[in-house]
């Protein structure tokens, strides 16, 4: 029995892992047959991915001779902790400074040759010619295996008055430095963001630790482009809560440069205008691919192109990092994605293609959070207007749980957004905001996803629960259930953005208490408690189409199924009030 017993558990652990085979070659393993040995790689850039690949090659050869070179002064530093350090949050610069090149030579035997520029790379001769920063002369490096980690450079918008000394880009400790300077010799109290993506929402959060006057001004229709409009608008509401003033849709026409002890003025479009002591702006960035593009690398649509083993178009240049663009595995082609942690990877893999490995990246999801204020946002794959513009035709569903087990002290509710295929149920994209446990339930779908798995898998993950952290239903294993009542027919819903289509004679139907009730509804709903629902059926025309919804949906869920069979035409509004309240639907309140 105990023998059939561990049978069936090594059985299960082979089924599990067909979530995660890939057709990844027997030459991983450390005693297989390697390629000739290179005798020198040169490394162009540090911080996340060129020094993941130095470090790496450091480890599977001892033997050869590893260079690399950074523009910079700072050669391994945590370029994500910068936003933090600008505010105080991070009280010391040193503590954002990861290595030294003194350190990588004692430890790994690394030659780091900081403030140094490549200024080209001959691809015939396989060389790079470098400069160190501030001096003439030029010397010629040798490679028998080049890896690129460029990184990216921020985008400076057209905009007239964008060279005044009081506008700065944030990216670097240097460009840290020199905004700090400024703030204090120029006693700055207004600061203006341009732009409200990750970098501009830290900012804006680390400043007002500060008591600095802050103001975003974004270009979309609302911040942190990743996630739909109406997950968007809880961050909207914080950010209002901690008095930053945001402008958003707008048009800068010019900024004007401060003049006689006066704030720089940034006129809108609609005639609106921002005073400002400080300008930062951040409004993305470019992949820096110019030296490579003149050495005939060939470069996609958003940055240096690469295989799966992480080589160019010239099988001895690698590359790795912001500057490359990777297969999109929910898009399904190559994108650009700028964040530490696939750049980090690939610095790896690119040293273990290096000594013949054969280890493909498996490509990216885009797994991402986002501290803002007192909230945090994560997201995974696509949005639903993003997947819509790149003409998927997805379904998706809303929940609004508990980040814990809600009779424990301190439980939050959360709202999570989960795309999915229509007749496969493969997740496509999940969207979260919450107080707590948000990046913990992208983290999950994000393997979720990485493994193929689908709405249906997401009903039997099995999730570490105890009343402090979660609940027995998670809410990934809730977004599974909804979702796969969708896919299953159990239950049909409407959202609140289409609620502005039903025909003229829907009938509204509010579960809710009349106390829940009477603190705002949805226009024409007709108030019937759920618990009161089957001895009131009298007030429904069973003629007419049905819109249910409660609080957050599952009393409507449950309504929807007394009715359905019934024989009502019904739909559950997605979500729930909530979802119209706080995705800013104030249309179709009262």
């Amino acid at each position: 029995m105990l023998r059939r017993k561990h049978e069936l558990f090594q059985q299960s652990i082979r089924d599990f892992s067909k979530f995660f085979s890939t057709n990844e070659q027997s030459s991983h393993s450390q005693s297989s047959p390697r390629m000739s040995t290179p005798k020198k790689i040169v490394i162009v850039g540090g911080v996340a991915g060129g020094m993941s690949a130095a470090t790496r090659a450091r480890r599977l050869d001892e033997h050869c001779s590893i260079t690399v070179f950074e523009r910079g002064p700072y050669i391994s530093y945590a370029n994500c902790g910068i936003p933090y350090a600008l505010g105080g949050v991070i009280k010391s610069d040193s503590s954002l400074v990861l290595q030294t090149p003194q350190a990588l030579k004692e430890r790994f035997n690394i030659d780091v040759r900081a403030n140094t520029k490549v200024l080209s790379i001959n691809r015939t001769d396989r060389t790079v010619e470098v400069q160190p920063v501030g001096s003439e002369s030029v010397e010629t490096i040798p490679y028998d295996k080049l890896i690129l980690a460029m990184g990216a450079e921020p985008f400076r918008p057209p905009i007239d008055g964008i060279e005044s000394p009081n506008i700065f880009m944030l990216q670097t400790i240097p460009d840290l430095q020199k905004i700090r300077d400024f703030r204090s010799q120029h006693n700055c109290k207004h600061v203006a963001i341009i732009g409200g993506g990750f970098i501009g929402l830290e900012v804006a959060d680390s400043l007002r630790e500060l008591g600095l006057e802050v103001s975003i001004i974004e270009y979309a229709s609302h911040v942190f482009p990743p996630l739909d409009a109406d997950m968007a608008e809880p961050l909207h509401t914080e950010i209002k809560r901690n008095d930053v003033k945001l402008f958003l849709n707008a048009r800068i026409q010019s900024i004007e440069a401060p003049k006689d002890g006066m704030s720089s003025c940034i006129k809108l479009a609609d005639s609106q205008s921002v005073l400002s002591d400080l300008v930062l702006v951040m409004v993305g960035i470019r992949a820096r691919t110019k030296i490579a593009e003149e050495a005939g690398l060939k470069v996609g649509k958003t940055g240096l192109s690469v295989n799966n083993y992480l080589q160019t178009s010239d099988h001895n240049i690698y590359a790795v990092g912001d500057m490359i663009e990777t297969e999109n595995r929910i898009a399904g082609h190559p994108l650009q994605l700028a964040l530490a942690g696939p750049a980090n990877r690939q610095g790896r893999l690119a040293a273990d293609n290096i000594f013949g490995r054969k280890i493909a990246y498996r490509g990216n999801v885009g797994t991402s959070a986002c501290k803002v204020f007192n909230l945090t946002v994560a997201s995974v794959g696509l949005s639903v207007t993003a997947l819509k513009q790149m003409g998927f035709d997805p379904l998706w569903i809303t929940v609004h749980p508990p980040d814990h087990a809600g009779y424990y002290p301190d439980s939050h509710a959360m709202t999570l957004k989960l795309a999915f295929e229509k007749k496969t149920g493969r997740i496509l994209g999940a969207q979260a905001i919450g107080i707590s446990g948000v990046d913990k339930r992208i983290d999950v779908l994000a393997t979720a996803m990485q493994a193929g798995m689908t709405v249906f898998d997401l009903e039997h993950l099995e999730l570490a629960y105890a009343p402090p952290y979660g609940s027995a239903k998670d809410p990934v294993n809730m977004a599974g259930f909804v979702a796969s009542n969708i896919l299953r027919g159990d239950a049909e819903i409407v959202h609140p953005e289409d609620l502005k289509n039903e025909p003229a004679d829907v009938q509204i139907l509010d579960v809710r208490s009349l106390d829940e009730f009477s603190r705002g509804h949805l226009e024409k709903a007709l108030n019937i408690p759920l618990n009161d629902l089957r001895a009131n059926l009298a007030a429904l025309d069973k003629g007419k189409r049905i819109v249910v919804y409660c609080g957050v949906g599952y009393r409507g869920y449950v309504a929807y199924r007394i009715l359905k069979q019934m024989g009502y035409e019904i739909v559950n509004l997605d979500g729930g009030y909530k979802s119209v309240v706080q995705g800013g639907f104030n249309q179709v309140q009262k």
